[in-house]
């Protein structure tokens, strides 16, 4: 029998189905908000935009629950939801009373918003580009290339909401074309950084001489149930027999840690992503796993 991936439940947003569907709620809610107004049913566009604030800040707050339930920055991705949603409730604020707020008071909550909201993005960029994955030297060092291009230019938008009339000045005196060019090109090193990461981390885990993107699989050999022919075929694809081209698929049930970790191909005694012991059951002995003639 198959085992289920085993969470161990270290955030309570992604293992408690309540929250998971007041999450699905907030969205549905936001979504139908935003459909009456394209077809005019609610005319006022703040209901729009209240949609919309809402919808990423459920977005947000789930990608959090994402990264603190595989074990990564579990008190950071809490920090950042809450500066989050207090950003979201400002640019609520800002939406709904901006009448009242007049220009000055507009501007005051724009830039407090935008400062909660770039540090709550920053934070969760962050946390989804440092957790541990592997990859090698390379990747480490693409890794920390593009957090610390993030955190930099996070930095300077920080400082750009507190101290908009210095950071207006230093523009000046650079001059615009340069600051679009530096910001331009930062963007792409982040972009292209972040897109690389994932690929570079699958080639260093894959063996020699097999498919990076496809993995590592186990061969059985077992005969033909229908010719009897003895074959060797790979674990969980369709493959055939040679002699008839019979189609024969042969699931096998891959050992993971508690984590849910994929443990096949695993040499080491702990498990890579939460440090666990791994049995010595658990252990991949490298040997094909052969059954009788069916």
């Amino acid at each position: 029998m198959k085992q289920p991936i085993i969470r161990t439940g270290r955030d309570s947003i992604v293992s408690s189905r309540v929250a998971l569907r007041a999450f699905l709620a907030v969205v549905s809610v936001s979504a139908v908000l935003g459909l009456l107004v394209i077809m005019n049913v609610v005319t006022d566009t703040r209901f729009l935009a209240t949609s919309a604030i809402v919808a990423v800040g459920c977005i947000a707050t789930f990608v959090c629950a994402l990264v603190a339930d595989h074990g990564s920055f579990s008190r950071w991705m809490r920090s950042a939801t809450v500066v989050g949603w207090l950003g979201i409730l400002v640019w609520l604020l800002m939406v709904w009373f901006d009448a009242a707020l007049g220009s000055k008071g507009t501007e005051i909550t724009a830039r407090i918003a935008g400062a909660l909201s770039l540090y709550a993005a920053w934070s969760i960029f962050s946390a989804v580009t440092l957790a541990s994955r592997g990859g090698g030297t390379i990747t480490a060092i693409i890794r920390w290339s593009v957090f610390v291009l993030a955190s930099w230019w996070s930095a300077v938008g920080e400082f750009a909401l507190v101290e908009p009339d210095i950071a207006e000045a230093v523009v000046n005196v650079i001059g615009e074309q340069w600051i679009f060019r530096i910001v331009a090109a930062s963007a792409v090193v982040i972009g292209a950084g972040t897109l690389a990461q994932p690929v570079l981390v699958r080639i260093a885990g894959a063996a020699p001489q097999e498919s990076a993107i496809r993995g590592r699989r186990a061969k059985v050999a077992l005969g033909c149930p229908r010719c009897g022919t003895q074959c060797e075929l790979e674990t969980n694809t369709v493959a055939k027999c040679t002699a008839c081209q019979l189609a024969i698929r042969v699931e096998v049930d891959e050992p993971r840690c508690a984590c849910g970790y994929l443990l096949f191909g695993l040499e080491t005694a702990t498990c890579p992503e939460c440090g666990a012991a791994v049995s010595e059951s658990l252990h991949w002995k490298g040997a094909p796993v052969r059954s009788s003639q069916a």
